[in-house]
């Protein structure tokens, strides 16, 4: 798994990749023993470069006190696995769609990606993942069967009700999470190939079977049409899709929708990209733009004349003052992180003070930093040099 340096909370990761030495013993262990067990400690997807070389993965997540006893309860086959991914692993970090562009910098993110994240990306842009949003094993069996819907046809703004029989066929107790989906085939417009509209989990005896059903409303087949600044449901076909997770589609069935009667022709916005995902998730910046209908913002480091006390002092290096400040409270940091500094409490304190906004220096500074100078400090790092010197004299005074 992950060691705590790569767990640390607000930060963000660099890479996706095990340390080393993990991947090292489990290619040494399956290499000796054929049949053995990985069981991943994480809080996010890792890579995992020898995954075809072990017939078993326990994801544990970041379990907790009680998580230990849960795994073991599960390896021993005292319990029956029943988690699904709420997440999609790639491959590596280079098939993610926000690749390239993340975290972005110096001063703005762009998440270029748009609506394509996780499986809605991997679907769309057909990328094969490691394992799809929805995934999970079980020490059972499930089948499904007989999705039925409630109508063929109904009018824009009706609802819709899906059902399906789901059958325990393995010889143990187990629970199944039941997903539905919901794909517009020959969509005109900027959306997702398919999109998660409800799930369902259900307890199965050995042989027991059940029905699940979903009711769907109008905002089912509905997409955000940005032009428009509207949820909007196009009238057409619609499949509805019943799966274990969005790569294992076991049931599918069609529902035309027709606009209701004296509902006015909607407007389809002419920023639909039809070549956006073409790229490989490699999505430009001109194409960004486009999708936009809007320029962006320029992406440069602000200078001095736009600082302000909610500019972060690593954002200030531009200016003289703004390089001292973060001098002086890199030192700061320092002395209080002496003999702990690689440890995940002593990052996160290095970036929260580098990221943090300059009026945080009143709360860090002990009483000896009052409002007025910290209003002067920021006047002489955007270079109103007068303004800055008579507003620090005034604030020293005000002291004595």
């Amino acid at each position: 798994g992950l060691p705590d340096i790569a767990e640390v909370e607000g930060l963000d990761r660099a890479h996706m990749k095990l340390p080393r030495a993990h991947d090292e013993l489990v290619e040494a262990v399956a290499c000796a023993n054929p049949r053995t067990v990985v069981v991943l400690s994480n809080g996010a997807p890792v890579e995992m470069p020898w995954v075809k070389h072990v017939p078993a993965i326990l994801e544990g997540y970041l379990g907790g006190q009680a998580g230990s006893g849960a795994l073991a309860d599960i390896l021993y086959g005292r319990a029956n696995p029943c988690g699904k991914l709420a997440e999609t692993f790639p491959i590596t970090l280079e098939d993610h769609p926000s690749c390239g562009h993340f975290p972005g910098g110096p001063r703005i993110v762009e998440y270029r990606e748009s609506i394509y994240v996780g499986y809605r990306y991997f679907d769309s842009a057909t990328v094969e993942p490691l394992f799809p949003f929805g995934h999970g094993l079980s020490y059972t069996q499930f089948s499904y069967s007989s999705l039925r819907l409630s109508r063929r046809r109904l009018t824009a703004g009706e609802p819709l009700r899906a059902s399906l029989r789901v059958r325990n066929t393995g010889r143990r107790r187990g629970k199944e999470i039941v997903q539905l989906y919901v794909r517009a085939p020959q969509s005109r417009v900027f959306r997702a190939y398919q999109e998660l509209k409800g799930f369902e989990k259900i307890d199965l005896r050995p042989g027991e079977e059940r029905e699940v059903v979903f009711n769907l409303d109008a905002r089912a087949f509905a997409y955000y049409d940005a032009g428009q600044r509207c949820c909007q449901v196009l009238p057409g076909r619609y499949e509805i899709r019943a799966a274990a997770s969005s790569r294992d589609i076991r049931l599918c069935a069609q529902v035309e929708l027709l606009p209701a009667k004296g509902q006015p022709r909607v407007q389809v916005s002419r920023r639909y990209m039809g070549g956006y995902l073409s790229a490989g998730g490699r999505f430009s910046r001109a194409r960004f733009a486009a999708l936009l209908d809007e320029p962006l913002p320029d992406n440069l480091m602000e200078q001095p004349g736009a600082y302000t006390l909610n500019t972060p002092i690593s954002d200030m290096r531009a200016s003289l003052i703004g390089r001292f400040l973060a001098r002086a409270v890199s030192r700061q940091v320092k002395k209080l992180t002496a003999g702990f500094e690689d440890t995940p409490q002593a990052l996160m304190m290095r970036k929260m003070v580098a990221e943090g906004p300059l009026r945080v220096l009143l709360m860090s500074a002990d009483g000896g930093l009052s409002p007025a100078m910290l209003e002067a400090l920021l006047a002489l790092a955007n270079r109103r040099i007068a303004r800055g010197l008579i507003t620090l004299l005034q604030a020293f005074r005000a002291r004595r």
